[in-house]
């Protein structure tokens, strides 16, 4: 049995042009004053990261109704893609007198002013097994800042507890790609099911139960 809950099992770095070379600059003067160990800070932001929840999915579902009240379900024309709720959600643990937090608000001010920069490209979240291996990789396209959550100071909090705060940025496409290739070498993705694929009618139907409807 290879049954296993564990949460910890994902890969998720913010790209390493996520931040401009001149606030890159600033914020590594920021790091050396306060003797923060690390080598970039992307990686210092990265390594803060402390949830992600992947976006819901929800069909919505068309309803008529026939004669003598029997209500009939069908599936909606939406596409696929937008019945997802195109948000994701980041959970990053509060450090360093909230360093981290200001540190990332400048950077969403800086992306959300400077108007050569349409979106974020690309974000990856890599899914992998208990060995550390990729098992499929989520691919979130044309990355847009929705929210930043608040920070909550108090001198009445002396306890040494965990502090956190979330990012929400919403995407306009989405792919998931597992791990595995085709006779191309090509990996595959979750989405490429065939558009001709249907299945036959259901028996239910052949018997005559809608017939009583009509």
């Amino acid at each position: 049995m290879r049954l296993s809950a564990q949460n910890s099992q994902f890969r998720f770095n913010f790209p390493s042009d996520f931040i401009e070379p001149y606030l890159n600059e600033q914020f590594q003067k920021l790091m050396d004053k306060n003797f923060i160990p690390y080598d970039s800070v992307v990686d210092y932001i990265n390594s803060t990261i402390k949830e992600i929840v992947f976006p819901s999915l929800t069909f919505n579902v068309n309803e008529q109704v026939l004669k003598r009240g029997k209500k009939m379900g069908w599936k909606t024309a939406t596409s696929v893609f937008d019945s997802f709720t195109n948000e994701i959600d980041i959970t990053f643990r509060g450090v360093d007198s909230w360093l981290n937090y200001f540190i990332l608000l400048q950077i969403l001010i800086e992306f959300y002013l400077n108007t050569d920069k349409q979106n974020i490209p690309m974000f990856i979240l890599e899914i992998l097994d208990k060995e550390g291996s990729l098992i499929y990789s989520i691919i979130f396209e044309e990355v847009l800042l929705k929210t930043i959550g608040e920070v909550r100071l108090g001198y009445n909090q002396q306890d040494i507890t965990d502090k956190q705060f979330n990012v929400t940025f919403r995407y306009n496409f989405i792919d998931i790609r597992w791990e595995i290739f085709d006779d191309n070498g090509n990996d595959i993705s979750i989405f490429d099911v065939p558009s001709g694929n249907i299945s036959k009618p259901n028996p239910g139907f052949e018997s005559g139960k809608l017939d009583k409807l009509l």
